[in-house]
């Protein structure tokens, strides 16, 4: 049995229940009376105490995609119960509860379960996108489900159906079904009516959902490369008509609409297959089954059509990237490049810099230290005779020593800079005298 351990498929006993249920009485064979249970004890008990009758619908709805059906555990246990159904209902209610999820995708399947009688039980999901009001191109994802107990003696057929809301679509036309009386009672009517119905209902809309995503897709082919080339960094931002956000966003829902439109196909095929079965087995070539098989194969084209397009539009998005990769690949190069020339800038500079430091660092140390060394002894002051301040004769000494020293300093300096160099010089040159005169000498003999 799959439960749903993340959030509640089923509301509690006491909370209220959104239930409608159309069947045939005894009194009123030929007639569907309709009865809406907001209580999911009321209805329990009618289960119970109710003869199973001709034909029974039941409709099952949620206030919204994210919240439990409004039907507890309990009663659809006893609904279970009174017609012999297996775990593949509660397989068939597991997603619901909350907006159909990607781990998902694979489930949701035609299942065909046979029991005694001929009674088969059928049960598959469909998982359908919804346009959002405010936007041309908001759509969300919803899901519904389809129970079926058929039973080839038309003695106790049962639909059930769960579904989002009680104003969908597929309510109104189990409503419309319901008002047919008399016709609604054949199974082979029955059989095309409500399948059909759960089909045409929402699979229409999976036509407008691909054309808006190919929309997306087309305005992101035409713009992409201008702005890659042109302006890749607006690629990067949320605000721009074209940005890897968007882009990504587009892929990731893409990517699971294959496998559900798979799932579908899947589900159309099968029924398809039984829909002939049945029809073979039916007195008139003019059934109910006959004309599921034409519907079924309308709905396989329509969307064997969009599988084509989806894998299209992946690998546009595809290339998209590429292109979006390999133009953030060039611009990050550009950006290393200039980032790259600039420090080397920088870098001049800086040498520049130092230079002017060592060159006035060498002329002002030898002067500093002559200066250290002779002191006052180059100037005269006052020495009574004159008030006059006056350079030594001796000057020069100082101009002499000052630019001696200077000279040391600047062999000093460019020897310990460049001793790294003299030293491999010092080292190659006594091995390229060893090779001359090994040379030499090997010619000598």
């Amino acid at each position: 049995m799959t439960t749903n351990s993340i959030y509640s498929t089923f509301c509690p006993p006491g909370n209220l229940a959104g239930i409608s249920v159309y069947q045939s009485d005894v009194d009123t064979s030929h007639t569907l009376i309709a009865r809406v249970f907001n209580n999911s004890g009321l209805f329990q008990e009618h289960i119970s105490t109710t003869p199973l009758p001709k034909l029974r619908i039941i409709s099952i709805h949620s206030k919204s995609s994210i919240l439990p059906l409004q039907i507890s555990r309990d009663a659809l246990q006893t609904l279970k119960d009174t017609y012999s159904i297996g775990d593949e209902l509660w397989n068939l209610t597991s997603t619901f509860g909350d907006k159909p999820m990607s781990a998902a995708v694979g489930e949701g399947g035609m299942k065909v379960q046979s029991g005694e009688n001929g009674i088969q039980d059928i049960s598959y999901r469909l998982t359908f996108p919804t346009p959002l009001p405010g936007g041309v191109h908001r759509w969300t994802m919803r899901q519904m489900a389809v129970f079926h107990h058929h039973d080839p003696n038309d003695l106790q057929n049962l639909w059930i159906f769960f579904h989002v809301r009680s104003d969908t679509p597929m309510q109104k036309e189990i409503e419309k079904y319901a008002s047919l009386s008399q016709q609604g009672l054949r199974s082979d009517h029955a059989w095309y009516a409500l399948h059909s119905a759960a089909f045409s209902s929402y699979l229409d809309n999976w036509r407008s959902y691909m054309n808006s995503l190919g929309h997306k897709v087309d305005r992101h082919t035409d713009e992409s490369l201008d702005f890659i080339l042109r302006n890749v960094d607006r690629i990067l931002t949320a605000g721009g008509a074209t940005n890897l956000t968007d882009i990504h966003n587009t892929r990731d829902l893409l990517v699971p609409t294959s496998y559900r439109l798979r799932v579908i196909l899947d589900t159309l095929a099968k029924l398809g297959d039984l829909s002939s079965v049945l029809s073979s087995q039916h007195n008139s070539a003019d059934n109910g089954f006959q004309k599921l098989v034409t519907c079924v194969g309308y709905h396989k084209d329509r969307l064997e059509g969009c599988v084509v397009g989806v894998d299209v539009l992946k690998e546009k998005v595809k290339d998209i990237l590429n292109m979006s990769t390999l133009g953030l690949d060039v611009r990050m190069t550009h950006e290393i490049l200039d980032l790259n020339n600039r420090m080397v800038q920088l870098n001049d500079r800086m040498i520049r810099a130092n230079k002017v430091v060592a060159f006035l660092t060498v002329i002002y140390l030898p002067a500093s230290l002559a200066s250290s060394i002779f002191g006052m002894n180059l100037f005269k002051f006052d020495d009574g005779t004159t008030e006059e301040f006056q350079v030594s004769r001796k000057i020069w000494i100082y101009v002499v020593a000052t630019f001696t020293l200077a000279i040391v300093t600047m062999g000093m300096s460019h020897l310990w800079s460049h001793k790294e160099q003299i030293l491999r010089r010092s080292l190659c040159f006594p091995k390229l005298r060893i090779y001359q005169e090994t040379k030499e000498m090997s010619s000598d003999t």
